[in-house]
C-alpha cells in the first residue's frame, strides 16, 4: 500500500526558541521561551514578517541555492517550492542555481535590493551569510531552510532528522539477504549523522545482529565519487544502498543496476530515477516552502525556527516498492506507533 505524506498542517508546525547548535549560528535576538503556533495571531509590534497581511502583488520572493535545481532531489525540492509559491500563491519569484557560498552575501544583497521581502537560502549552508546580510534589510524576512538560527528579521526551518532514517533502516533489513547494509551519506554533520544514527537503529529492530557500513562521499555532488562508494560497500557484502543524499545519489543507483543489488532514495521518491530503488524516504521541502509564505501573506508569519516532521506530515516514507505486502506492512506499523507515541526515535530537534 502506498504510504503517502500525511496532509500537511500549518497549524502543527511548531515554531521554538533553539540554542545554537552544530552548523548553526546564534543570534542576538532572544527567543521566545514558549513554544509558538505558527497560525496564532501576531501582534502589531511583532518582529518584521507579522502582523498585517500582505497584498501578493506587491510580494517578491527569491530563493538562492549552491546546487542545480534540476538535480532530481533536494534542489529540485526547493525549485518545486518556489513554482508552487507563484503559482498557487499569486507572487512574483525568481531564483539563482548554483551559487557558491562566497557569492552568497552578494546574491541576498541585490535581492533584497531589488525589493524581494521574503527571502530563502536552500541549506544549512545559508545560515552564516543571511546571519551577517539580514540586519543590513531590516524589512526583509531571510528563512535559512535547515539551519537553525533566527533573529528580529532572520528564520531556520529544521526537519526532525532520524525520524526517515529509522525507516529507511527497517525497510533495508527487510529487504536484504545478506545481512549487511550500507549508506552513503556526504559527510557526519549533525542532521546527516541523526539519521545514520537511527538507520542502524531501525535495521536492527528488525535483525539484531544485521551489519551496517558507511561510505562517505565528501560532498553533495561528485556523481562518480559516490558510485566508487557504492561500489565498495557491495563489494564487502552490502545489498542494500540508501543513498543519503543529493544529486550524487544517480551515481549510486549506476552502481546498484550494475551488481543487481538494492538502492533507497532520499528526500523526493527516487523511484524513476532507477527501478533497484526500493523506496525513498521523504522531506516534503516543496510543503515548508508553501506553508512558510502563506503565512508569511496572510500576517501568521513569526520569525524564529520551524520544526517539520512526521507529525505535520513534512517527512514520509514513499511507496515501498521492493517489500512485500507483509514486510511493508511491518515498516507502517511501527510509523503508526511512532504516531501514536509509542515508538521513541531519537531525532536531532
Amino acid at each position: 500500500m502506498k504510504k503517502k505524506l500525511l496532509s500537511f498542517l500549518l497549524a502543527g508546525t511548531m515554531l521554538l526558541g533553539l540554542a545554537a547548535c552544530s552548523r548553526s549560528v546564534e543570534q542576538d535576538a532572544q527567543p521566545s521561551a514558549a513554544p509558538q503556533d505558527s497560525t496564532a495571531p501576531v501582534s502589531s509590534d511583532a518582529p518584521q514578517g507579522g502582523g498585517e497581511a500582505k497584498d501578493p502583488s506587491t510580494v517578491k520572493v527569491a530563493l538562492v541555492c549552491n546546487g542545480a535545481v534540476n538535480d532530481g532531489g533536494w534542489n529540485a525540492s526547493a525549485y518545486d517550492g518556489l513554482m508552487r509559491i507563484k503559482d498557487e500563491l499569486g507572487v512574483e519569484v525568481a531564483y539563482s542555481e548554483k551559487v557558491a557560498i562566497a557569492e552568497v552575501p552578494n546574491v541576498l544583497r541585490t535581492y533584497a535590493r531589488q525589493g524581494f521581502t521574503l527571502i530563502f537560502g536552500h541549506g544549512a549552508e545559508f545560515g552564516e551569510p543571511m546571519t551577517t546580510v539580514a540586519p543590513e534589510f531590516p524589512d526583509v524576512q531571510f528563512v535559512a531552510v535547515n539551519a537553525s538560527v533566527q533573529g528580529e528579521n532572520l528564520s531556520g526551518t529544521v526537519y526532525k532528522f532520524g525520524e526517515c532514517g529509522y525507516f529507511c533502516g527497517m525497510a533495508a533489513a527487510l529487504a536484504s539477504e545478506s545481512g549487511k547494509i550500507g549508506i552513503i551519506p556526504p559527510d557526519d554533520a549533525p542532521n546527516n549523522k541523526a539519521d545514520m544514527d537511527t538507520y542502524e537503529l531501525g535495521a536492527k529492530s528488525v535483525n539484531p545482529d544485521i551489519e551496517v557500513m558507511v561510505a562517505y562521499t565528501g560532498s553533495w555532488d561528485d556523481l562518480p565519487k559516490a558510485k566508487e562508494c557504492a561500489e565498495s560497500l557491495i563489494s564487502q557484502g552490502c545489498d542494500v544502498l540508501l543513498a543519503l543524499g543529493d544529486a550524487y545519489s544517480v551515481g549510486v543507483y549506476q552502481a546498484c543496476e550494475e551488481k543487481g543489488i538494492k538502492a533507497m532514495g532520499w528526500v523526493s521518491d527516487q523511484r524513476g530515477l532507477s527501478d533497484t530503488v526500493i523506496c525513498s524516504g521523504l522531506q516534503s521541502n516543496a510543503d515548508v516552502y508553501v506553508a512558510t509564505a502563506q503565512s508569511f501573506l496572510d500576517g501568521s508569519f513569526t520569525p524564529g525556527i520551524n520544526i517539520y516532521g512526521f507529525a505535520n506530515g513534512a517527512q514520509g516514507m514513499s511507496e515501498f516498492y521492493g517489500l512485500t505486502e507483509e514486510q511493508a506492512a511491518q515498516v507502517e506499523a511501527a510509523m503508526e506507533s511512532y504516531l501514536n507515541g509509542q515508538l521513541e526515535i531519537p531525532t536531532l530537534y
